[in-house]
């Protein structure tokens, strides 16, 4: 089942117009409005919150188009080739801060960056798995992609959406006939040399040679694209039979890599099953397409299954939250509630600063152990008149709330802190003083996610 919202993106994008308020609601909710202001009050609670949409000068509305990783040419795409040692074996991880992870696995690590012929050996892996979107992930062996998803635990809660593509499927593709189930096998038929060390970055050169032999093949044959290459690896998996679903391929194509949460639906519109991802688009098509969930554990929910909502959000922790609401609110049958046992918190006034779905917008949450916790959208080149009033009510109360959804953004940002922008209210002397800070956070809102600035 296409959504409204889905039609209206697909009409800008194909007829590349913009869209009045008026007209959204004549075209597609055929309602005729003469009034702009009623017109302007249905419309943006629509598309303000959807990153597919952007306001013009003019008050009208376009599409956001972007090329999906899937419809470059292969030529284009940037792989990341890595490798990582059983470090576990090697030496003690354990009691490692998160902010030494990285400079530690660079001693148990190779990752180079490959695109078009060209190799880059100085890659910030941290920084790449920030972006996963933007890259194919080309993993030596298993373990190292498990070591790699551990690695993103460190970035962030979320499970990493990874888009990968194993050597071993490809070259069973390629070559059906040719028994290669080993590396070892693997080198003695493509002949490669010097890969004996057992180097991490020995390991990488090894898969660097290999993909650039394949990928040479796959363009004989014809395979033009990423989206192409990814599915001819993986042509065993199962065809899905979309006459079981209200909605077909181009719903899925067309869902936003952006991080949200999703409701699964049964026939009956009942919520089935709810969850969270760093990239709405790959986490909803890996139910279909066999990109990683277990068939078994996915089984009853697709029998069940009927329609899909999605909501674009910020951030991984407006993410969590949106997810714990709505399993609290409608109790899926497929989905587990999180045990938050009932405990006094200690924390100081505060305020989490993070990425906002909407352009030109903030996303805060207020901490206090004195209320519930508080998420507000703050608009750079707005008043935020209610900010003020909020700072008065964490002054004014005495008395220590529980609120479950205060636990979960406490432990973010224990978990995460020495990446996130905060503001310590205690610190500054007036109301008036902390909304000056945050309209200087405003400067380079789009940054709030990735650096970290403090304000005194």
């Amino acid at each position: 089942m296409k959504s409204i919202i889905d039609e209206i993106y697909t009409a800008m994008v194909k007829g590349e117009k913009e869209y009045s308020n008026a007209q959204i609601l004549q075209e597609f909710l055929k309602i005729d409005f003469e009034n702009a202001g009623m017109a302007k009050k249905i419309v943006e609670p629509l598309l303000q919150t959807d990153a597919r949409f952007r306001k013009t000068e003019d008050n009208s509305w376009t599409a956001v188009k972007t090329v999906a990783l899937e419809d470059l040419p292969i030529e284009e795409v940037t792989f990341i080739l890595f490798y990582i040692e059983d470090i576990e074996k090697t030496t003690p991880v354990r009691g490692l801060e998160n902010s030494d992870i990285f400079s530690f696995i660079k001693k148990y690590s190779s990752f180079i960056l490959y695109k078009g012929g060209i190799v880059d050996y100085e890659l910030d892996i941290k920084d790449a798995l920030r972006h996963l979107c933007r890259f194919i992930f080309v993993p030596y062996d298993r373990r190292s992609l498990g070591y790699m998803h551990r690695l993103y635990r460190v970035i962030s809660p979320l499970e990493p959406e990874v888009k990968t593509l194993s050597i071993r499927f490809l070259i069973s593709e390629l070559f059906p006939q040719k028994k290669l189930k080993t590396w070892e096998d693997i080198v003695e038929e493509f002949k490669i040399r010097n890969i004996y060390s057992e180097r991490p970055s020995a390991k990488t050169k090894t898969l660097r040679y290999i993909l650039e032999y394949l990928l040479t093949i796959v363009r004989e044959r014809g395979i033009k694209t990423a989206g192409e290459l990814l599915e001819y690896s993986h042509r065993g998996r199962k065809k899905v039979d979309f006459s079981l679903y209200g909605f077909g391929k181009d719903f899925l194509m067309n869902i936003p890599e952006m991080p949200g949460v999703y409701q699964f639906y049964n026939q009956r519109e009942e919520i089935i099953y709810v969850g969270k991802t760093n990239n709405l688009k790959h986490r909803i098509n890996s139910y279909f397409w066999n990109t990683g969930e277990s068939v078994e554990k996915i089984k009853g929910i697709l029998e069940q299954l009927y329609s899909i909502q999605y909501q674009v959000l910020g951030s991984d922790l407006e993410a969590l939250i949106e997810e714990y609401r709505l399993i609290k609110e409608h109790k899926p049958r497929y989905n587990k509630m999180v045990n938050i046992p009932e405990k006094q918190v200690s924390v100081s006034n505060k305020i989490l600063l993070l990425s906002s779905n909407m352009e030109g917008y903030i996303k805060l949450y207020f901490l206090s152990e004195k209320i519930p916790l508080i998420g507000y959208d703050f608009d750079c080149s707005g008043l935020n008149k209610d900010v003020i009033d909020i700072l008065n009510r964490m002054e004014g109360s005495r008395e220590d709330i529980f609120d479950p959804l205060k636990i979960i953004a406490l432990f973010y940002l224990r978990r995460y802190e020495e990446r996130l922008n905060t503001v310590e209210i205690d610190r500054y002397p007036s109301a008036q003083d902390v909304l000056n800070v945050l309209y200087m956070h405003c400067r380079h809102p789009e940054e709030i996610g990735r650096e970290k600035s403090i304000y005194l």
